[in-house]
């Protein structure tokens, strides 16, 4: 028995080397998934590893042949086993279980072929752009909606116009963002706004940044209350920040605390919010963080997401942090290649965006969140055609 490992960037294309070089008659042995390369853990590729085998001599069909190739743990350990050795039941046993291998083999191979057929729909030119928007993260559904749009406004001929087709995508995907907004300081009172969202996402760097823009750039009265008190480094950070641009930082334990800060700081034009970081499935993390809510009462509620996180996450964040939620942030735009993933999210609520993160420097890497601004991170940092 010959065995062979084989690596690629999918399983489509790894069972395409098994089958090229071993036949469908091949029999898979381990598949595993894997990420390779990378700097400290970021911007590492996912990788596909299969290990197949292929019979170079036909399993004998009598007791009396030399040699069975087997492809079972048992036989693994001794490469060269003699028929002889085995009682016949085994023999036949090992037989079935090649023969059952092969089956599940043919039809592995039949399902991905389906599959290749599948997402190889469009025509060459745009192709490649559904080839770009589905390693930009976007869903299947999503990605086939836009470029059915693409053929239905653009002549044929012009789908091998590269910059005519991108501006085209960039008017489709503004549309799909199109419900933006900022935040305004207060007038006669102060204007609340409250971060929440799941851990890791840069919650109290983003509040950092935002406090710093008003209180430097736009010299608004600002307040930062924290209610984070899990993590002490968080209200240290939070203090550093405040003193650094000269906010006063509060530490609210509990949620009569939280309307004690608030109200020392009537006189303030906004006042940020800095919440725990909640696991959405924890029932007790989201019954404490809406008591919070409920005794601030907030004019913007602010979902902070990160761009780096796996679309099934993103999904089931946002499904449970809804409720409680007003306006949308995304973060980490700077540290994956797959940002488009945040667009299934927008196609599927009116809520507003309000800004979008892009790095660690406080105040810079923040932007206010226009259409445009979001599908031009959308479609960037792609290959040639993006």
């Amino acid at each position: 028995m010959r065995v062979k490992r084989f690596i690629g960037e999918n399983i489509a294309e790894t069972m395409g080397k098994v089958k090229k070089e071993l036949g469908s008659e091949a029999v898979i042995l381990q598949t595993r998934q894997y990420r390779e390369g990378g700097f400290l853990g970021f911007f590492s590729k996912p990788k596909v590893e299969i290990t197949a085998a292929i019979e170079d001599i036909p399993v004998a069909k009598k007791k009396t042949a030399e040699s069975v190739p087997v492809a079972n743990k048992k036989t693994a350990e001794s490469a060269h086993v003699s028929v002889n050795s085995l009682p016949e039941k085994d023999v036949l046993l090992l037989q079935h279980e090649i023969r059952g291998m092969k089956e599940i083999l043919k039809k592995i191979n039949k399902q991905m072929d389906g599959l290749e057929e599948e997402r190889n729909l469009w025509p060459g030119s745009l192709q490649a752009w559904a080839d770009v928007l589905r390693e930009r993260g976007l869903s299947e559904g999503l990605l086939n909606r836009i470029l059915c749009q693409i053929q239905q406004t653009l002549a044929e001929e012009e789908w091998s116009d590269e910059q005519r087709v991108r501006l085209k995508l960039e008017e489709i995907i503004s549309g799909i963002c199109i419900n933006t907004s900022v935040i305004q300081p207060g007038v006669d009172k102060p204007k609340i706004v409250a971060l929440i969202g799941p851990t890791g996402v840069g919650k109290t760097t983003t509040i950092g940044k935002l406090a710093a823009g008003f209180k430097i750039i736009d010299k608004r009265k600002v307040a930062l209350i924290t209610v984070d008190t899990y993590r002490v480094a968080a209200v240290e950070q939070l203090k550093t920040f405040g003193e650094l641009i000269g906010v006063s930082v509060e530490v609210a334990m509990t949620p009569s605390g939280l309307q004690d800060a608030l109200n020392r700081h009537s006189d303030k034009e906004l006042i940020f919010i800095d919440t725990a970081g909640r696991s959405p499935h924890h029932c007790l993390h989201m019954s404490e963080l809406k008591a919070f809510l409920d005794k601030a009462n907030p004019d913007f509620t602010i979902l902070v997401m990160s761009a780096t996180t796996q679309i099934s996450d993103q999904l089931r964040v946002f499904k449970n942090f809804e409720p409680f939620t007003t306006h949308l942030l995304f973060t980490k735009l700077d540290e994956t290649e797959c940002s488009g993933s945040i667009l299934n999210i927008l196609d599927n609520t009116t809520l507003p965006t309000v800004y979008i993160a892009n790095g660690q420097n406080v105040p810079d890497d923040i932007e206010v969140a226009t259409p445009r601004r979001i599908a031009s991170y959308i479609l960037e940092k792609g290959n040639s055609y993006a």
